[in-house]
């Protein structure tokens, strides 16, 4: 892997960084601006109806993304030499929270799906869980793994 590294080190390092900014600015454009826009959609149907596929295609987008995250991340620890290093170990435990809590708003938003079609308000109320507390929660933890990265590199 350090070979890897060596030969394609600003392409590695790239990937990794656009994949982290997919993955934390698409939450961050959805909670935040997205998400303003669908509360004023109505009736409350078409509003859940809506908020549904937006996650959804935020969860497919930043899918690819997330793989691509790890592997990278898992080239650089090796080639840049950081095995041991406790930054890396605080990174790595805060990219693994995000991946079980997206993981998490993954399933939760396919039930809230399945519930829309007959309890629309439990299916908001899965919703609200993820918008409210999920989706903020995971925008903290990338923000800081994305901080922790510049750490590690010097900056």
């Amino acid at each position: 892997m350090e070979q890897l590294f060596i030969n394609f080190g600003a392409e590695i390092i790239t990937l990794h960084i656009l994949s982290a900014v997919i993955w934390v600015g698409g939450m961050i454009a959805v909670r935040f601006a997205v998400h303003q826009v669908i509360h004023s959609i109505t009736p409350e149907n078409v509003r859940v109806e809506k908020a549904l596929n937006v996650m959804k295609n935020l969860f497919f987008l930043v899918l690819p993304f997330i793989f691509i995250l790890v592997v990278t991340g898992i080239i650089m620890i090796y080639g840049l030499g950081h095995k041991g290093d406790m930054g890396v170990h605080i990174k790595e435990g805060l990219w693994t929270l995000m991946f079980l809590n997206f993981a998490v708003m993954f399933f939760r938003r396919k039930k809230a799906e399945q519930l829309s079609k007959e309890n629309l308000e439990e299916a908001k109320k899965q919703m609200m869980i993820i918008s409210k507390f999920m989706l903020p929660a995971n925008i903290i933890f990338g923000i800081t793994a994305i901080y922790m990265g510049g750490v590690l590199r010097g900056f």
